[in-house]
């Protein structure tokens, strides 16, 4: 049987289908699932997404395999503040992916006064949210009674870089991580951080990240639960569906 044209004419056509598969993933498009809070209250534990590796530009397949930089059939384009991207961490042994939003590129300076930060001297926009609409986040599926947060303890702010608008989280009961001189930007790096400010590791932490560790831009939405740690109890969050990243 395994010797017949038919059966191979039929190994073909799959091994043609896994590596188009493969080669979309490669270059196209690529799926992420969000493991830990750090991106809260923009993406939730559970969450699962899409990267758009076309954004930056078009790529070889596989080329990245091969060396530390993707070769580029089409022009190459700059990662922008305000991105969320996936990226490969700098931390060394570290061989997961992580997600943050981009703050700073080339040439741009970043400090921070307590939580607040600021971006080549000014202070980043942003206003906090106010009753209701602080209510209803906090009161999403995402904030399950068995997390650490106390609620009357945490912060929302609806922050402005550049042409996106997002929310980000602070958390009284934690100081933040402590960085105290201000940070150039050098060329071909960026500056990620988390959007819960006080649940993540991120530049503060680890530094800068190198362009061709970006592996993409998040961009929607397309399958989200959570799984409750107490009970084992699993919900779906169908409104969490088709909702575009900022």
């Amino acid at each position: 049987m395994f010797s017949s044209p038919i059966f191979r004419r039929q190994l073909f056509f799959l091994s043609l289908l896994v590596v188009a598969i493969f080669a979309v993933r490669s270059s196209i498009i690529e799926p992420f699932r969000i493991p830990t809070r750090s991106m809260t209250p923009t993406l939730m534990m559970g969450d699962f997404l899409f990267a758009n590796k076309f954004k930056y530009g078009f790529h070889v397949p596989f080329s990245e395999i091969f060396g530390s930089k993707p070769t580029y059939l089409s022009e190459e384009k700059s990662p922008e503040r305000g991105d969320v991207v996936i990226f490969a961490p700098p931390e060394a042994g570290q061989e997961s992916l992580y997600i943050k939003r981009i703050i700073g590129i080339p040439g741009d300076r970043i400090r921070f006064e307590g939580k607040k930060v600021f971006l080549n001297g000014t202070a980043v926009d942003r206003e906090e949210l106010q009753g209701s609409e602080r209510d209803a986040i906090l009161n999403h599926k995402g904030f399950d009674p068995e997390d650490r947060y106390q609620k009357d303890k945490l912060h929302i702010f609806r922050e402005h870089l550049d042409h996106h608008t997002y929310l980000t989280l602070e958390d009284d009961n934690y100081d933040g991580i402590k960085t105290d001189s201000e940070v150039v930007i050098p060329e071909d790096q960026y500056y990620v951080l988390g959007d819960n400010r006080d649940d993540t590791r991120d530049s503060r932490v680890f530094g800068t990240i190198k362009r061709h560790s970006i592996r993409g831009k998040a961009f929607v939405i397309w399958l989200s639960y959570r799984i409750s740690l107490t009970d084992s109890h699993w919900s779906f969050r169908a409104d969490r569906i088709g909702r575009i990243i900022q």
